[in-house]
This record gives structure tokens, sequence and C-alpha cells, in this order.
């Protein structure tokens, strides 16, 4: 996900540069599980302090399930807009620092967001730090309600499954407490506890 920006930062503001990617980022992040390749476009820009990247991207990663734990297929949907600044002056290889330029000293000195002294512009970084963001708080295995023709967050049926194994596995006689449908199995002890009188 490098691109040589030599020429491009050669040309007038308003230049820009289209890219189609299909990329392996298997080497990305160890702690990343891609099931395929990042997919989708990369539009370069030429703006007065250097290159406006911006891409839309999409990939399936391979995440834990946040009920049964099972491994699911999620789809991730990346989208960015970053500045980036050169290292150099495309002209005479002078080095700018950030002083000369305009915006958040952060940005001007993350090193993710440079042009190297070779007029190179990587979007590797930016692009693992977005997945990272576009990536869902609890990962659920998707099922679709018959009745909705919608996925249904809330019904793993990998954990409707084993919920299934888990009341099958009961004594006989055994009655679960009131409520205790669709409670997860470590948890239901707790239940009995609710009828229980209240001690002063």
């Amino acid at each position: 996900m490098e691109f040589n920006v030599a020429q491009l930062m050669k040309e007038a503001t308003g230049a820009r540069r289209e890219y189609d990617l299909d990329d392996d980022i298997t080497n990305l992040d160890g702690g990343l599980t891609p099931l395929s390749n990042l997919k989708g476009n990369l539009e370069l820009l030429r703006i007065h302090s250097g290159v406006l990247a911006t891409g839309a991207f999409r990939i399936a990663l391979s995440l834990e399930c946040g009920r049964c734990l099972e491994p699911v297929s999620i789809p991730v949907s990346v989208e960015f807009s970053e500045s980036f600044r050169p290292l150099t002056d495309i002209q005479t290889g002078r080095f700018l620092s950030p002083e000369e330029f305009e915006g958040q000293a952060e940005d001007l000195t993350d090193e993710a967001l440079l042009i190297d002294a070779q007029h190179i512009l990587d979007i590797s970084e930016v692009v693992r730090q977005n997945i990272w963001l576009a990536i869902p708080i609890v990962a659920a295995c998707e099922y679709i309600d018959p009745e909705k023709g919608a996925a249904d967050p809330d019904a793993c049926p990998k954990y409707l499954e084993l919920l299934s194994e888990s009341a099958l596995d009961e004594p006989s006689g055994k009655q679960a407490p009131s409520g205790a449908e669709g409670i997860d199995p470590r948890w239901e002890a707790l239940l009995a506890l609710q009828n229980e009188p209240r001690r002063e």
C-alpha cells in the first residue's frame, strides 16, 4: 500500500490519481485475521500542503462471537480522508520542518502521515488504525429472523444450541427459576436468589 507520489507532487494543486486496490493484508497486524483481501479504491489529491488521501475499502475478518465464542466472519467497511505532508521539498530535496505547515502539531509530526524522502506515501498504518475503529465492539453470529427477514443481533444459533443442551442436561424434576429462559447458564444460580426473602 505504498505509492510513489513524486510526479504528483510536481503537479499543480488539484491534480489527482485514482487506484483500485485488492491487497492481501495478512501481515498488516498480528491481531487481525483477514478472510479476504482488502478491496476498494483510493484517491490521491494534490493539495497545497502535500497530498490528501481518501479511501473506501471493505474486508472480511475472522472475529470471536461475543455470545458463543466461536469464530465468525464479519464484514468491515473502512473509510478515511487524511492529509499527508512531504518530508522533503520535491524540487530541492530540502528537509521541511513541521513548522512550515499549518495544522495540528500531532498530525504534522505523525510518522504515519509523512511522505518520506523517496516521495513514498504509505497508507498501511492509516488503514490498520481505521480497520480497528470499524470493528464492532461485540462481534456476533449473524442470524436472519425468518419473520422479520433481517439480522437479529440477539439470536446467536450456536449460543441458543448451547442453552438447549444445558436445559437437557438438567436433572429431571428440577424446575428452572422463573425468567431463566434465555439466561446464560453461568448466571442461572443467581436467579434463585431473587425469590429468597430479604434480610433486614
